[in-house]
């Protein structure tokens, strides 16, 4: 049995911003949305645009060239959707491997992260509306689930080939040894796996897995001060001990406060936590696997560089990030945020 925690809220990665500015031309819109060496003005932005997390990261950007995460295939393991949401537009299946018979989402975490990823609704935009999502449904309404639920369900993602997966959930036993082989296995098979750091801050050696397994994009929360979340969780993974000095974790961090999402029949709600912060950085790499230069015409052969580039990308500039914001006693040097990156 392996007894998981939701990080029942949301959050948003700083660094994906520059990636989201890589990946499409320096357009004027970029310093219209306050992208400056004024922290003030970078105030005032974040004060106006953060009920749409999708202004913060210039999504309209990518979306305008046709960028909308079509074709992109997007599994979500969390406690499901209603198949007639309206805020939804690609909703390809919904699949249960739990014990209780429903399709339907009753807790409502699970249409949130959705929401983030994929909603339509102008109140609480995702970041790429087209992408098919696949929803499985592997929480009880009891918030419960088990290793073997979830390795069915991983074995099923394996064989109709997603190309990316979301896990807005954790706990804290890695010695799960099926639960983490599978995991290899996933990303052995060229799906991007994303996770949620956890909520277990602001103590380091709080991490959750799998969001701690190397080959995971680890996502933590900052809030809208450009400061790490105290519930998010950070530290050193172990798999490399005693044989080295384990991994920073997270990989990326995200704004991970007041996010809003979809709630379970129609309508919008906020939430905080690092359960959103998964999502965004779900939806934007929806976004980067298709507008990517390293994307080529024949299927999944992109995946592979560029899952491989985000871990590189993500974790350098993250480590950076963390440092200059004190989320390490170092500093870099005395240089502005801006000119570090």
């Amino acid at each position: 049995m392996r007894a998981f925690s939701r990080q029942c809220n949301p959050a948003t990665p700083c660094s994906l911003l520059n990636l989201l500015m890589l990946f499409s031309e320096k357009e004027k819109h970029f310093h219209h949305l306050g992208l400056s060496n004024s922290s003030l003005n970078w105030s005032r932005h974040l004060l106006m645009q953060r009920s749409q997390v999708t202004s913060l990261f210039g999504a309209d950007a990518l979306w305008r060239k046709g960028y909308t995460g079509a074709k992109v295939k997007m599994a979500i393991f969390d406690t499901r959707i209603r198949a007639d949401h309206p805020h939804f537009r690609n909703i390809k299946e919904r699949t249960n491997w739990t014990n209780e018979d429903t399709l339907n989402d009753n807790l409502g975490h699970g249409t949130f992260v959705a929401g983030v990823i994929a909603g339509e609704d102008t109140e609480c935009l995702g970041f790429a509306p087209d992408t098919e999502i696949y929803a499985f449904r592997v929480f009880t309404d009891a918030q419960v689930s088990y290793t073997s639920w979830f390795l069915d369900a991983f074995n099923y993602a394996i064989a109709i080939n997603m190309d990316v997966l979301n896990l807005s959930i954790g706990g804290p036993d890695y010695l799960d040894l099926p639960f983490v082989e599978k995991v290899w296995e996933i990303t052995a098979n060229n799906i991007i796996m994303v996770s949620a750091i956890g909520n277990d801050g602001p103590l380091y050696g709080t991490l959750n897995n799998p969001a701690d397994q190397s080959d995971v994009i680890g996502v933590g929360g900052i809030d809208y001060s450009d400061h790490i979340a105290s519930f998010s969780s950070r530290g050193m993974s172990t798999w490399e001990i005693p044989h080295g000095y384990g991994r920073v974790k997270p990989d990326v961090v995200a704004y991970g406060r007041e996010i809003m999402g979809s709630k379970i029949s129609t309508g919008c709600k906020q939430l905080s936590g690092t359960s959103v912060a998964s999502p965004v950085v779900a939806g934007v790499v929806c976004l980067l696997v298709l507008s990517s230069p390293l994307n080529s015409s024949s299927s999944h052969s992109y995946y592979v560089p560029l899952h491989a580039f985000l871990h590189r990308h993500l974790q350098a500039r993250a480590w950076n990030w963390m440092r200059v914001r004190g989320y390490y006693p170092q500093l870099l040097d005395n240089r502005s945020f801006d000119e570090q990156f």
